[in-house]
C-alpha cells in the first residue's frame, strides 16, 4: 500500500514539472486524497462478490443457489420468525395487522398473529375438569333443597336455594356452551316476572321469597335434580368452540353486570352480589387457562387479572362476618358504588381478551361450535 501512494504523488508531480517540490498545505490534501482514492480503488479489488462476474468461489453469491426457477434471488425465506403463517402471506396479511389492525376487507381485528386453533385445547380440556366438578357439586345442592323443601323449612330452604345458585354460577360458560333446552330446565329466567309457568332455579327462587307453599315447588326442584344430573353426563363430551370460548371470558362479567348487579335475573332473592362473585371465579378460572398462550400477547391478561383481584376484594368487603351474603337492596350506596366502579374496569380490561386470542377463521370452523345466544330466556 506504500508503494501505491508513493506511485500516486510521483505522477501527481509529473504533471506539474514548473511546479517546486515542496507542496504547499492545499497540494498536500489533494495528493492525500488522490492516494486514498488509488488505496481504496486496489482495495475494491480483494472484497469477495465485489465483481458479480468473477466472484471467488468463497464468497456468498458464488455458494448460494436459487431455491426456485422463477426467483433468481439465491434465498427463499419460507418462515417468518414469530409468525404462525407462512412467509407468502406474511407481508400482506400479517404486516397488514401490525401496521393498521385491520384485515384484507378493510375490518378492525387484532395486530397480533392469530393463535394456532391447536393451542387452545389444553385450555378446553382444563375449564372442562373445572366446570365437571362444579356441576357434580351443583347436583349435591339440588339434592339437599329438596330435602329442606320436603321438610318444609322455608328458612332452610332459601339457604339451599342461594348455595345451589352459587355453584351453579361456577359453570361461568353455562348458557353459552351448554345446550339451550339444558340451561332452561336448571336456571331459565321469565320474560315477564307475573308468569309462574317457567321451570328451573328461578321458579323456585320465586315460590321462596314470595310465600308459596313449599310443596307445591317439589315437582320443579325435581326437573332441576333431573337436568343437574344431566348436565353431569353431557360435559365430558359437549362440543366447545374456540370462540365461544374466548368470549365467555369477557362475557360471563357483562352478563353480571347487566343481569346480577341490578337485580334483572335474581328479583326475588336479590343475589346480586353472591352471584356475581361466582362469576369472577369463574372468570379467573377461564382466564387462568388461557394463561400460558396470552402471556406476552399486549398486556390484556396481565391487565385483567390484576382487575379481578381487586374485583373480589371489593365484593368480600361486603360479606358479612357470618359468611352471609348481602342482598342486592341491603348495600349501601358507597357499597353499591364500588362494585359497579370496579366490575367497569375489569370489563374494561376483559373485552381485550377475546381479539388477543384471536384464531385463524378457518381453524374457528374446524372445531365444533356453539353460537352465541343466550339460552336462559328473558
Amino acid at each position: 500500500m506504500a508503494g501505491i501512494a508513493a506511485r500516486a504523488r510521483t505522477l501527481f508531480i509529473s504533471r506539474n514539472p514548473q511546479q517546486p517540490r515542496r507542496l504547499g498545505r492545499a497540494g498536500r490534501s489533494v495528493l492525500a486524497i488522490a492516494a486514498l482514492a488509488v488505496i481504496a480503488f486496489a482495495a475494491s479489488a480483494l472484497i469477495p462478490g465485489s465483481h458479480a462476474a468473477h466472484a471467488p468461489r468463497f464468497s456468498t453469491r458464488a455458494t448460494a443457489r436459487a431455491s426456485d426457477p422463477k426467483n433468481t434471488l439465491p434465498e427463499h425465506i419460507s418462515k417468518v420468525y414469530g409468525a404462525s403463517g407462512s412467509a407468502k402471506l406474511y407481508g400482506e396479511v400479517d404486516a397488514l395487522r401490525e401496521n393498521e389492525g385491520v384485515n384484507l376487507k378493510g375490518q378492525l381485528t387484532s395486530d397480533l398473529t392469530p393463535v394456532p386453533a391447536a393451542d387452545f385445547k389444553q385450555p378446553i380440556a382444563a375449564y372442562r375438569r373445572y366446570a365437571e366438578r362444579w356441576a357434580g357439586r351443583f347436583a349435591t345442592a339440588v339434592a339437599a333443597l329438596r330435602a329442606t323443601l320436603a321438610r318444609g323449612d322455608r328458612a332452610s330452604s332459601e339457604r339451599a336455594w342461594n348455595a345451589a345458585f352459587f355453584d351453579f354460577m361456577h359453570l361461568g360458560a353455562d348458557y353459552n356452551l351448554l345446550p339451550a333446552g339444558l340451561t332452561n330446565q336448571i336456571a331459565e329466567v321469565p320474560s315477564q316476572l307475573g308468569s309462574s309457568h317457567f321451570p328451573g332455579l328461578h321458579r323456585i327462587e320465586m315460590g321462596l321469597w314470595t310465600g308459596q307453599p313449599l310443596r307445591t315447588l317439589l315437582p320443579v326442584a325435581a326437573g332441576v335434580a333431573r337436568a343437574s344430573h344431566e348436565l353431569t353426563r353431557v360435559l365430558p363430551s359437549v362440543p366447545i368452540g374456540i370462540l365461544a370460548y374466548t368470549l365467555r371470558i369477557h362475557e360471563i362479567l357483562e352478563d353480571a353486570q347487566r343481569d346480577l348487579m341490578n337485580g334483572t335475573e335474581v328479583p326475588w332473592s336479590g343475589s346480586g352480589v353472591e352471584g356475581t362473585e361466582a362469576g369472577v371465579i369463574a372468570t379467573r378460572e377461564l382466564l387462568a387457562t388461557v394463561k400460558p398462550i396470552a402471556q406476552g400477547r399486549d398486556n390484556s391478561y396481565g391487565e385483567s387479572e390484576n382487575w379481578l383481584v381487586q374485583l373480589q376484594k371489593v365484593l368480600v368487603s361486603t360479606r358479612r362476618a357470618n359468611g352471609t351474603w348481602p342482598t342486592l337492596r341491603q348495600l349501601t350506596m358507597l357499597q353499591h358504588e364500588r362494585i359497579d366502579g370496579t366490575l367497569a374496569g375489569a370489563l374494561g380490561a376483559l373485552e381485550q381478551v377475546p381479539q388477543t386470542l384471536e384464531t385463524p377463521a378457518r381453524a374457528i370452523t374446524g372445531f365444533a361450535s356453539i353460537p352465541r345466544q343466550r339460552g336462559r330466556k328473558k
